[in-house]
């Protein structure tokens, strides 16, 4: 499912103690200008552990399917990234410049993640002393946005029967910005004057979610009883975001 604007993970990784090496990561959204002084950013890597890290950042695109999947590509021709690999001693910082160096003409906002891994390190001899030890490797997948030369907020929902009788129905970003999906509500109006609200189960896979510039989301239901007489069904959305990046 489509993943939220900023995202933490942890991977679990089974090593050969008992070892948490943990970091954290900021900013997790960011949005960069598509040239000048805000098209750099400049993220902190903190190490609070008693332990070096190894970390390297890359840069991803994010592709998303209609139905909320998020496939991401290799971003790197999009963004200057110093220092890419790093080794941070315990208890000690270190910056990263990311710099978008992509097209300066963005009509549409483009997407993109800003991932920090750790990457795992011998632990030498240390190991050897003890059995089977569990290594938490950190993740980051942290939310960048490159701002569009006009912005425009617009989502354009579609109705239609499927081939079992359902409905479906797809919410399209036909605007130029991302759009988050908060509190949505969606009522479906029958040409027959019928009317129906969308209940929050029937909302789970659209409501909250992060809708990107030039992408579409969908979900299936059951026809309701009271637009089964309905000719064409059309539908009205509201959600409560406003971009203000």
């Amino acid at each position: 499912m489509f993943a939220r604007r900023s995202v933490a993970v942890i991977l679990l990784l089974f090593l050969l103690p008992f070892s948490v090496m943990a970091y954290q990561l900021s900013p997790l959204n960011v949005t960069y200008d598509p040239s000048g002084a805000g098209s750099a950013k400049v993220y902190t890597i903190v190490n609070d552990s008693d332990a070096p890290i190894a970390i390297e950042v890359r840069a991803e695109q994010r592709i998303v399917d209609i139905d909320g999947n998020e496939a991401n590509q290799d971003g790197s021709a999009y963004f200057s990234i110093q220092p890419s690999r790093m080794i941070i001693r315990p208890d000690s910082t270190q910056l990263v410049r990311v710099q978008y160096r992509g097209p300066q003409t963005v009509t549409r906002e483009l997407s993109f993640r800003i991932i920090s891994e750790q990457i795992a390190m011998p632990r030498g001899a240390q190991d050897n002393e003890s059995g089977q030890m569990i290594s938490f490797l950190f993740v980051y997948s942290t939310s960048a946005y490159v701002r569009p030369s006009r912005i425009v907020e617009s989502v354009a929902p579609a109705v239609s029967e499927t081939e079992e009788g359902k409905l479906e129905i797809v919410l399209e970003n036909t605007g130029s910005v991302h759009q988050m999906l908060n509190n949505l509500a969606i009522t479906l109006t029958g040409d027959d004057g019928s009317s129906y609200v969308l209940s929050e189960e029937e909302l789970g896979p659209l409501k909250g979610q992060n809708l990107l510039a030039n992408s579409r989301l969908r979900t299936v239901i059951d026809m309701p009883d009271v637009l089964s007489g309905a000719g064409a069904v059309t539908a009205d959305i509201s959600y409560d975001y406003t971009y203000s990046s």
